[in-house]
């Protein structure tokens, strides 16, 4: 084994030993929708997975339809979209948007508090490139300007619909048909945005 095969080998090992094992152990145990009734849980890590793939077909269809974007910067923000999550949790919805002010004042001091974990948590990778281009995609992805960044918004509002959906066939029906009404009339909103510009 040459002496560069060895320097891959020891830069892989702290990747799995640092960040990796702790963003994929976080992300894999924080529970989502954790203030509500659920029938199926659904991890944060699994969430993300969900939103990748569904990302993945949106960018297809809208490159598809003439509306240009880069489909490795939606897949890439797509699967970083919640790693602040590794230190805040799933918060509520409600908290974080219908209490007015307050719910503003909550979103801006975790956003604060979440910045510098998740740069606390890139630098465990010990690669500052890497760090860069993850520090650039959360908050290309955090301030949803580009098209990419708003295909991840619509693929994550798109999987609170079809997880409310799959709640309500397996009996959850109430709680998640008030979520599904509410996230639909919000994804075909950030649609007809999208598609102004």
């Amino acid at each position: 084994m040459g002496k560069g095969n060895k320097k891959i080998h020891k830069g892989i090992d702290k990747l799995m030993d640092g960040f990796l094992d702790y963003t994929t152990d976080r992300l894999s145990s924080i529970t989502r929708y954790n203030t509500r009734k659920v029938i199926r849980k659904q991890s944060v890590m699994e969430h993300s997975g969900a939103v990748t793939l569904i990302a993945m077909v949106f960018s297809d269809y809208l490159n598809g339809m003439g509306i240009a974007n880069d489909a490795e910067r939606v897949l890439r923000m797509s699967i970083l979209h919640d790693m602040d999550e590794v230190v805040s949790g799933d918060l509520p919805y409600d908290a974080k948007y219908s209490q007015g002010k307050l719910s503003e004042n909550l979103r801006n001091a975790l956003h604060e508090l979440t910045s510098y974990h998740v740069d606390m948590t890139l630098k465990m990778m010990k690669d500052r490139n890497l760090e860069h281009i993850y520090k650039g995609l959360l908050d290309e992805e955090h301030a949803k300007r580009t098209i990419e960044a708003k295909i991840v918004k619509l693929a994550d509002t798109a999987d609170t619909i079809i997880y409310s959906m799959q709640e309500e066939k397996t009996g959850n029906r109430q709680l998640f048909r008030e979520v599904r009404k509410h996230q639909t009339k919000k994804l075909h909103d950030m649609i007809d945005e999208l598609l102004k510009k």
